[in-house]
């Protein structure tokens, strides 16, 4: 593995990174002001929250970058950060900034989507299962 040419892509990628960024925030600032109709109101919000809903992941994938970064300077890059294996050379080469080995990042991805349906699940927890209405009418009814 080219640790050298590695360490290269994670700087290229941190400053693409950094150059979108900026260049996002400016454009924010270079808006044009006045008086807008409400399909131009919406259409500007939705633009926003795409921008900032790239930014994020943006973001986050900036400190995967940087994480990397000091792991190659204490010699730590390249090992899985849950059970300690070697990464494998083709994952780091496609995700430079990848964390995990690929069987720990699809256990995580499992527990990511159990935790996310449990979470719907509970939302139906809190419906009750009859309506006032219902109970009131059942009481009416001859049995």
């Amino acid at each position: 593995m080219d640790i050298k040419k590695i360490k290269e892509d994670l700087l290229k990628k941190r400053q693409e990174i950094l150059d979108s960024l900026a260049n996002n925030n400016s454009e924010e600032l270079n808006e044009k002001s006045g008086v807008e109709d409400a399909a131009d109101i919406v259409t500007s919000e939705l633009s926003r929250e795409t921008v900032y809903k790239l930014s994020q992941v943006d973001r986050e994938t900036l400190f995967l970058i940087d994480i990397a970064l000091k792991k190659i300077e204490n010699g730590t890059y390249g090992v899985c950060e849950e059970c300690g294996v070697p990464i494998g050379e083709k994952r780091l080469e496609a995700i430079p900034w990848v964390r995990l080995c690929i069987d720990c990042s699809q256990n995580e991805e499992t527990i990511k989507s159990f935790s996310n349906r449990n979470d719907d699940i509970s939302y139906y927890n809190i419906i009750p299962t009859t309506t006032f209405d219902e109970e009131e009418e059942n009481k009416k009814l001859p049995e």
